[in-house]
């Protein structure tokens, strides 16, 4: 069933109801037909109380609204320093096992160079001893054998 504009108009004026009779003569721009009252001294000042609280309160939201952004800005900033501190850490760690690493390697090394120059020295030392030792024998053997030519030589 579609309602046309004659069917409203037909209803208001059945109804007698002025503010649809308002509504449907108006123009679509205009404000409406009727003339507002007058509202007395009190009702001025309680509207005017009212706008004045809804603007403390629209303030008051705003100041909220810019004190929570602010909030979360600063937890933001937080975060991100906290971020690029366990980062700076994590990267430090991990050239400081580097460094041990390599200093550890380098202590294996020289000791193991150490050990070699010293296994080489004993050998060398043992090595010497061994002849010195041989070179004594020969000079006392030799040094015997000259005794006895000579007491030999002497008897005859």
């Amino acid at each position: 069933m579609h309602i046309t504009a004659e069917k409203i108009k037909e209803a208001a004026e059945a109804l007698e109801c002025t503010e649809l009779k308002s509504f449907m003569f108006q123009e679509p721009t205009a404000g409406p037909l009727t003339k507002p009252r007058r509202s007395s001294r009190s009702s001025r000042r309680s509207s005017r109380r009212s706008t004045r609280g809804t603007r403390r309160s629209s303030r008051g939201s705003r100041r909220s609204t810019r004190r929570s952004r602010r909030s979360t800005r600063r937890s933001r900033r937080s975060t991100r320093r906290s971020r690029r501190s366990t980062r700076r850490s994590r990267r430090s760690t991990r050239r400081s096992r580097r460094s041990t690493r390599r200093s550890r390697r380098s202590t294996r090394r020289s000791r193991r160079s150490t050990r070699r120059s010293t296994r080489r020295s004993r050998r060398s030392t043992r090595r010497s001893r061994r002849s010195t030792r041989r070179s004594r024998r020969s000079t006392r053997l030799s040094r015997r054998s000259t005794r006895r030519s000579r007491r030999s030589t002497r008897r005859s």
